[in-house]
């Protein structure tokens, strides 16, 4: 039965009464830290069995998937607590993450003008893929990365890596608790950050990256989202699957008019709308610039 199966999707050829590896099955079958194999990793750790819950979470509107299959017998109410304390699904849960990130950062530095910019502060930014990007590309920028404490670490050791510890850095922090550092940012970067939060929360990241940025200051944002019709693209609707069942019953994927509404809110003033890739949109939005006396 097994075997059949893997002979339909083409992960073995049959020759005779022999079985063979393809070429599919090679990628899995080669570097562990490639994307075939952290994909699988990720799914099969994360998301198989709990995706099993999707229609029990939407009628519940809770993430029963974390609950049911991933919290069992954790004292943890929510996936990043759930992270914070066990090694395996951290390491599992960032590898997929920085893969993902390497697709976008590439797209994100060729679509988007760092160069003005001195102190960037990436809200959210995980293992440090875009802070390094930007750094490695523009020389003279200084970026700040705020993510949760048990994540902090894992930044850091990859900037020292790559020799730029003196521009970038790794803050440890609860984002929701007090404001933003304030040290001189000209840009505010919230990289695929967004989707698992509110509406009302979203509203309140933008609200603190207005007040973190100085005057004529960037707000930058990279989000999957999904058309301003709300009838798609595809994979628009994939996103929120996973967000009901596993991240957050909070979060969604949004349209570019709700965050260009709610940072207008805030106080930022809109600039441009950019599609670098398939599956993102890149917005940007301006803090007026301060009064002269007089």
């Amino acid at each position: 039965m097994l075997l059949l199966g893997c002979c339909a999707f083409e992960l073995v050829r049959k020759d005779g009464e022999g079985y063979h590896n393809t070429a599919a099955t090679d990628l899995l079958a080669g570097d562990p830290d490639g994307f075939m194999p952290v994909i699988v990793r990720y799914t099969h750790e994360m998301l198989y069995r709990p995706m099993g819950w999707l229609y029990e979470s939407l009628v519940h509107n809770e993430n029963l998937g974390l609950h049911r299959e991933l919290l069992a017998g954790s004292s943890a109410t929510t996936l990043y607590e759930l992270l914070a304390e066990d090694e395996n699904l951290e390491k599992v849960f960032t590898a997929m993450m920085e893969h993902q990130s390497r697709s976008v950062v590439e797209g994100f530095v060729n679509a988007v003008d760092f160069s003005s910019y001195r102190h960037v502060l990436d809200v959210g930014g995980g293992t440090g893929t875009n802070a390094i990007g930007f750094a490695q590309r523009w020389p003279h920028l200084q970026a700040t990365i705020l993510e949760l404490p048990n994540v902090a670490k894992m930044p850091n050791d990859q900037i020292a890596e790559v020799g730029l510890s003196e521009r970038v850095r790794a803050i440890g922090t609860d984002i929701w608790q007090g404001e933003f550092p304030t040290t001189s940012h000209d840009c505010v970067v919230l990289s695929r950050f967004l989707e698992i939060w509110s509406p009302e929360q979203v509203r309140t990241l933008f609200a603190k990256s207005y007040r973190a940025l100085e005057p004529g200051g960037h707000l930058v944002i990279v989000a999957c989202a999904q058309d301003d019709d709300e009838t798609g693209p595809a994979h628009a609707a994939f996103m929120p699957a996973y967000v009901q069942t596993v991240a957050s019953p909070e979060g969604r994927t949004y349209t570019p008019q709700d965050f260009e509404q709610w940072y207008t809110e805030a106080g930022f003033e809109p600039m441009d709308r950019q599609y670098p890739g398939r599956i993102d949109v890149i917005l940007r939005a301006r803090k007026p610039a301060a009064r002269s006396a007089g």
